[in-house]
């Protein structure tokens, strides 16, 4: 082999494992949407060659919402989603592949439901981003820049003093906290978190508004431990703050209707894990919970949905 032909052979496989080497983890995390037609969301939460997350179709109806798991390598995802039953038995799976293409996301699979069978569909990111916050955020894919966003109520309005709306559930069950609670405002950006029993675990998602995978995220590593609930919310393509990928760690006790939380980042310090002498938890408060089936049907007349956020 002389050696001009070796060159071009040696430049061609370099090229050829840039190509696959172009692809990394914050091309596939995070949320994406189909662009028309039917409604289909996936959002991927992914760690080393590890992948879970949720699928759903219209998102703030809880019975849709069906749980992945899959790797991750040079050929993409390739992952089950499970769809639950009420009780938590596994219904049916899809299995199905992930392959990042000039943008878009192609998954590629067989539906286990009754009469399913192959399909493929073309996902996009949604263009909207995350919702208006009064700081700076961190967003995925790489080159959008992020920028001070002003929230709705506007900034520099005085927090009502807390206060606890009456003593703690001491012994926490699963019956306690499944299903769907709700907080952050009202209308279409209101958020949702939802919690499911899948098998022997819980899991969920939060979202709000529940079309727009930039203001969503997988919820995992549920843990009961007395009075607390303890979770991870999956920051996988945005964030409030410097990074876009991180796990953020939710605490709470429930009171009543009120999931009452305090969170805190991978690099922040730990939530105080009980009420303070004074009575004041700094954090946030959800009421519910509302049964999974009573948001069936909660699906937008048209998809793509229209003027369901702030525009930015």
């Amino acid at each position: 082999m002389n050696q001009k032909r070796l060159c071009v052979l040696l430049l061609a496989a370099w090229g050829l494992g840039q190509s696959a080497f172009a692809q990394d983890a914050d091309d596939y995390r995070g949320g994406w949407r189909t662009e028309k037609g039917e409604a289909h969301t996936y959002q991927f939460s992914i760690r080393g060659d590890k992948v879970r997350g949720i699928y759903c179709t219209y998102c703030a109806d809880a019975t849709t919402l069906a749980f992945i798991e899959g790797q991750f390598g040079a050929d993409g995802i390739t992952f089950a989603v499970t769809h639950v039953k009420g009780d938590g038995s596994t219904a049916y799976q899809d299995k199905a592949t992930a392959k990042f293409d000039h943008g878009s996301l192609i998954v590629s699979g067989t539906s286990g439901a009754a009469g399913g069978g192959k399909f493929q569909r073309t996902l996009i990111k949604d263009s909207r981003g995350p919702d208006p916050l009064p700081v700076i955020v961190s967003i995925l894919p790489k080159g959008v820049v992020p920028s001070v966003r002003v929230n709705q109520q506007g900034l520099g309005a005085p927090a009502p003093r807390y206060i606890q709306p009456g003593p703690w559930k001491s012994a926490l069950t699963e019956k306690d906290v499944i299903g769907i609670w709700l907080g952050f405002g009202v209308g279409a950006p209101k958020q949702y978190f939802i919690i499911r029993k899948v098998g022997n675990k819980l899991r969920g998602m939060v979202c709000g508004t529940c079309d727009n995978p930039y203001t969503m995220a997988a919820l995992d590593d549920f843990e009961i431990q007395g009075d607390l609930l303890k979770f991870n919310i999956l920051h996988e393509d945005w964030g409030d703050g410097e990074l876009p990928t991180f796990y953020k760690h939710v605490t709470c006790h429930v009171g009543w209707n009120e999931l009452r939380c305090t969170t805190a980042a991978d690099h922040q310090p730990p939530p105080p894990p009980r009420p303070t002498p004074a009575g004041f938890v700094p954090g946030f408060s959800l009421e519910g919970p509302i049964s999974i089936e009573a948001t069936a049907g909660n699906r937008w007349p048209e998809w793509p949905p229209q003027n369901t956020s702030l525009p930015h």
